[in-house]
This record gives structure tokens, C-alpha cells and sequence, in this order.
């Protein structure tokens, strides 16, 4: 079955959020790097579907 991708638009208080996280990761690197907005959203719809499905986090 094919999988139609589609983006998805969140709002400015989301992507603030995401980028205090980014800016977080970036603090904790020793060389200052921090993943991207794209993994952080990734990592986050994860762990919300994985607690929506399981009732777990």
C-alpha cells in the first residue's frame, strides 16, 4: 500500500516549544550540536502516538 505524505502544519507556540527543546540539546552536546526541528517532531509524534495506542509513555 502506498503512503501519501503530507505536511503538517503546527503552531507558533508548538515550533517554540520544539526549538526551546532543540536549544536544550544543543546545550547538553559537548560540540554543540542539537537535532533538527524535523527529528524533534518526529521523536515527539512518536511518543505521543506510543502513549495514545498504549496508554503508556
Amino acid at each position: 500500500m502506498a503512503i501519501s505524505v503530507k505536511p503538517v502544519l503546527i503552531s507558533e507556540k508548538q515550533m517554540e516549544a520544539i526549538k526551546k527543546i532543540q536549544e536544550e540539546q544543543r546545550k547538553k552536546s559537548e560540540v554543540g550540536v542539537a537535532p533538527t526541528i524535523h527529528e524533534i517532531a518526529r521523536g515527539l509524534m512518536d511518543k505521543a502516538l506510543t502513549y495514545t495506542l498504549t496508554g503508556r509513555g
